[in-house]
Parts: structure tokens; sequence; C-alpha cells
């Protein structure tokens, strides 16, 4: 212990600790602090500047500097502020809400699923609750479903998009970390968004078919149902057809969805003050000065020899790390920015991403996230619905299960190593 005990406490650049054995203690760090219900922003900038001290001595104050200040951590900012006024834009405009009745109209089966999918478009901090307010009475009143049933229901196809959506802060995060695109992130990690909506459909669709009932269906024009979803089109062709970096296209869609709302002052004021959320910004710095810390302690280097050394297989640690991350913390832009800057030497960067593992590690953070208990938007859901955790489980188990087994396989099929 006595190398804590110099310079007043920050081990000397030849006496850091061990970068696993940081990583160990600062994730328990992490993990202790949100079970005592310290903030997530407190818990993650925390964690982080104890590892950084742990692994790199007096060099943190270097090595922050370096990670904060620079064109990542630019294009990371401004996605996540895009993301998070083109969300209150688009709420506010009636946007999302025009798409709902369109859908619902269809049938009840299609509703029961879609919508709590179509609200998913639209990343926020217990999003699901919106689409459980929305779908209480089509749950509960029209098709008669055990609370259980339905709260699974929403909480599931809520984050179905999770895997392929550019609005998602962890794909935002990886990309970044990886230094290649979004859409070559997507481009490995889309066999999870298939085996969700796989896992998903087999657990429901037996179920809704005995419990459904007759609901009003009318006919419906399907161009309005375009014409409503076009701010999400734009986001599609200006990231997979004229292959915008994602931060440009999100903050051009959010401007035209604003100019298309024409928002008063104050909402406005609003929306940035929704935008620019202190915790969003604390994280994200976190994020990025750790992702320097990994690089320059080389603990990526460091886990790898730990792992090959004892004879570790690396594919299951690759999936291992990120579950228990995201279980534990329910946070996806979490697992990415602690884990994947770890297993940077496995996932690999650039355009030389190993497709097969970073699927396995996005996989691995996301179902962990998925099962988590203090998942906000579980727990939202559980409590609109007035359902129980055991009940929601029952559901949520069976489906996490197959969507980790239907994603490695596809896989494997496709990238055999």
């Amino acid at each position: 212990m006595e190398k804590f005990l110099v310079n007043g406490g920050l081990p000397e650049r030849g006496e850091m600790v061990d970068p696993v054995i940081s990583f160990i203690i600062s994730v328990i760090l992490l993990i202790g602090m949100l079970v005592k219900k310290v903030e997530v922003h407190i818990a993650v900038m925390a964690a982080t500047i104890v590892f950084g001290v742990l692994a790199l001595g007096v060099k943190i104050f270097e090595s922050t500097f370096e990670g904060i200040l620079t064109y990542s951590t630019a294009r990371l900012l401004i996605a996540f502020i895009s993301a998070l006024f083109l969300s209150y834009m688009m709420k506010i405009s009636g946007i999302l809400e025009k798409m709902t009745r369109l859908f619902a109209s269809l049938s009840c089966n299609f509703a029961s699923l879609f919508i709590p999918s179509l609200v998913g478009l639209i990343p926020m901090p217990g999003g699901a609750l919106v689409s459980a307010m929305m779908l209480k009475e089509h749950y509960l009143d029209k098709q008669e479903l055990d609370s259980n049933f339905a709260s699974f229901l929403n909480y599931w196809f809520r984050h179905i998009w999770v895997p392929v959506w550019p609005l998602y802060q962890a794909l935002i995060l990886t990309a970044v970390i990886l230094d290649t695109s979004i859409v070559r992130v997507i481009e490995a990690t889309f066999p999870a968004a298939i085996a969700t909506i796989l896992a998903g459909l087999l657990i429901s669709i037996p179920l809704l078919r005995k419990r459904a009932r007759k609901c009003e269906v009318r006919n419906v024009n399907r161009w309005k149902l375009a014409l409503a979803s076009w701010p999400f089109i734009l986001i599609i062709v200006l990231v997979f057809g004229v292959r915008l970096p994602v931060e440009f296209a999100l903050l051009i869609t959010a401007l035209i969805v604003t100019l298309y709302t024409r928002p008063s002052k104050e909402q406005i004021g609003e929306g940035l003050k929704f935008a620019l959320s202190i915790k969003i910004l604390v994280i994200v710095v976190a994020v990025m000065m750790y992702r320097q810390y990994v690089y320059d302690s080389r603990s990526a280097d460091a886990l790898l020899h730990f792992m090959t050394e004892r004879g570790i297989p690396i594919m299951p640690v690759t999936f291992i790390l990120p579950f228990v991350i995201g279980a534990t913390t329910a946070g996806e832009f979490v697992y990415a920015g602690t884990a994947f800057p770890l297993l940077i030497n496995v996932l690999g960067a650039g355009s030389s991403i190993n497709n097969l593992a970073l699927l396995l590690g996005y996989t691995g953070g996301y179902i962990g996230v998925m099962i988590s208990p203090v998942h906000l938007c579980l727990i939202l859901t559980i409590e609109h619905y007035r359902a129980s955790f055991k009940g929601a489980y029952r559901y949520i188990i069976p489906a996490a299960l197959i969507s980790a087994i239907i994603s490695v396989v596809l896989g494997v099929v496709l990238w055999p190593q």
C-alpha cells in the first residue's frame, strides 16, 4: 500500500497500480455508489477519477486535458445535445401523437407492439413511461391484458431499436470510442436488434392471440403515416444514405423540426434546458476522460495479457464484462463507456473492427441493461401498471435469454472466427 502514499496520496509514474486491479476497484466503487442511491453522473465521474488516479498517478492531470479537449468529445456533445433537443421538439410538435393515433387504428395487436417501439425511436430517460401512459387503456381495458404482461410488452418493445437506431447514446459512444462511424457499428450490432424483435414476438404473439379483444379498425391513408414519420425518415436518409456523421445529421434534423414546430421562446428555452442536462454532460466528459485513461495506462493491453496468461477465453469475457456492468448500472452509455475502452484490443478500432466481438460486447451490455432491476424504464412501467417485478420478469428473463442466444448464433453464422 506504500504506492498510495507518494506525492500526497498519488502514486508516481513508475509506481501505479496494475490497470486491471484499478479497473476492478473502480467498478466496485461505481456499483457500490449506485447501490447507495448516489446519482449516476456523480458515481460515473467518481469511479473514473479513482481509476485514473490508481492507473496513472500524477499523469492523470495531463491525461484528463487530453481526453476532454478533443474533436471526439466535441462530436459526442453535439450528438447528445442535438438528440435531446430533437426529442423535446418532436414531443411538443405532436408528431409522435399523430403517428400513434394512425398506427393504433390498424389493429389491436399491431398497436400493442408497434406503439412502444415507435416511442423508442426518441430516446429519453424513463421514456417507457410515455408509451405506458399512452397504452394503459388499450392494454388493460380494450385487450384486457394482465398488468405484468402489459408491462413486459411496453418495456421490451420500447427498447428494440437500441442496437441500430443512431440516436441511442450507446451507439454514439461506441462509434467515438472505436474511432469509427455509426453505420460501421450498426453493421456489427444489427443481429442484436433482429434477435430482440424475434424474442419479443416469440413471447408475446401466442399470448396476444389468446387474450386479444376486438378493437375498432378503420381505413387510414398510408401517405399520412409516411408524412407523419418524416423526421425519422430524414435521419435515416442523412445517416445511411448521405452518410453524414451522426452528430451533423441530428443537428440538421433538430433544426428542421424546430422550424417546422415554430416553438415559442419559452418552449425553446425549455428544450435547451432539457438538452443541456448537466447529468448527461458530466457523463459524456467522464467517459471521454476514462477513454483517455485507458489509452494512457495501456489498460487494454493489460487486460488482454491478464486473460491470455491465465487461459481465459476472450470472447466470453467480451460478452460477460459489459453484461455485468449493464446489469448492475442499468446504463446503456455506462457499459459502452466503461467496458469498450478496456476491450478495444478485442473489438478493434477504425477500419479493423471485429464484427463478432463487437456484437458480443454490445449484446452483453444491452441484455444486462434490459434485465437490470434498477432500469428506470422498467421501474416506471411496473409502477404505472401496478404490476410486480416478479410477474414482469416471468416474461423478461425468457425473452432476454432467447435474444442473447439468437444474437450469438447469428453472429457466429455471419462472422465465423
